[in-house]
């Protein structure tokens, strides 16, 4: 059985422990990039989400078993032609997972509504910030589109700040939820939320959800918080919403392209926080996925054990 090891850059130095783990295994391992595997006849291909695996790379490969993301996500990966294929997807989600990036959320809203760019900008510049922009959390609409583990972890923990937390899910019937939310039309989220967070999952050419019509609904001045998938937003459509004072703030840690290119509108954007997709990774949290990441990759090359 061979594997085929995606470099990532979450795996950074720990790339060559989970290859010697594999090796231990009785894998043959192989390092490089998708289409290195042409015409194997057992394989497995294990790296990030992102990378792009389609249905033609998957015929080229006609003895791939599995697919295995080093992150929650799978984007990367046409789910509709591996399940044709009756090829696996495993990632990378462990106990920690929403966790650590539900505590990562809160911290970003936080340091949004009391305009902690600002504050640090002032610093730097030996002045004062004007504290009109600066606002609490208590006192704030929240709204979650998402509401699998990330999203429901994130209400969980604004259940102590005492907000009203309004939340759209795909599968989600409007009214009260058990926890306590709201479950409300996108349409209505936009509209009464001062602080939007993005928990949403994003499938192989799925549109964004905050898109330019999107963002003529948003509450004036709100603050726009993604954590989950940069696809997920128009980015150019929200810079022009910051850019202008449609929106108030924004805390983005991920974007379309990764890293942000130089002559992204987003970089140039006011009361703006923009970190590289790892606002919610945490030494622990890092251990878990690694050993989750392995296990799994173990797991499907012998007898297609389920991830």
């Amino acid at each position: 059985m061979r594997v085929l090891l995606v470099s990532a850059p979450a795996l950074g130095h720990r790339e060559d422990e989970v290859a010697a783990a594999l090796r231990q295994a009785g894998l043959e391992v192989t390092h490089g990039e998708p289409g290195a595997l042409h015409g194997a006849d057992f394989a497995v291909i294990a790296g990030p989400g992102t990378m792009p695996v389609d249905a033609a790379l998957m015929d080229s490969c006609p003895g791939l078993r599995g697919l295995v993301s080093l992150g929650i996500g799978c984007e990367g990966f046409d789910r509709e032609a591996a399940k044709a294929r009756s090829i696996a997807i495993a990632t990378g989600r462990t106990d920690r997972s929403a966790s650590d990036m539900g505590s990562a959320t809160i911290a970003l809203m936080l340091a949004l509504c009391h305009d902690l760019p600002a504050a640090i900008t002032a610093f730097a510049q030996g002045s004062r910030r004007d504290i009109a922009r600066a606002r609490t959390l208590d006192d704030a609409t929240v709204g979650i589109i998402g509401y699998g583990a990330l999203g429901r972890d994130v209400a969980r923990r604004l259940r102590a700040w005492g907000v009203r937390v309004l939340v759209h899910g795909r599968s989600l019937e409007p009214g009260p939820l058990a926890d306590g939310s709201e479950s409300v039309s996108l349409a209505r989220l936009l509209e009464a939320s001062d602080v939007v967070s993005l928990h949403a999952a994003l499938a192989h050419g799925d549109p964004p959800i905050i898109d330019e019509a999107a963002l003529t609904r948003v509450k004036p001045g709100a603050l726009l918080v993604n954590t989950a998938r940069g696809g997920l937003l128009d980015e150019r459509a929200v810079a022009a919403a910051l850019h202008s004072g449609r929106l108030g703030g924004a805390a983005l840690d991920c974007f379309a392209v990764e890293p942000l290119p130089a002559d992204s509108a987003l970089r140039t954007a006011p009361h703006t926080i923009l970190t590289p997709h790892q606002i919610g990774h945490t030494r622990a949290g890092a251990d878990a996925m690694v050993r989750r990441f392995t296990d799994n990759i173990i797991r499907l090359a012998f007898a297609g054990a389920r991830p």
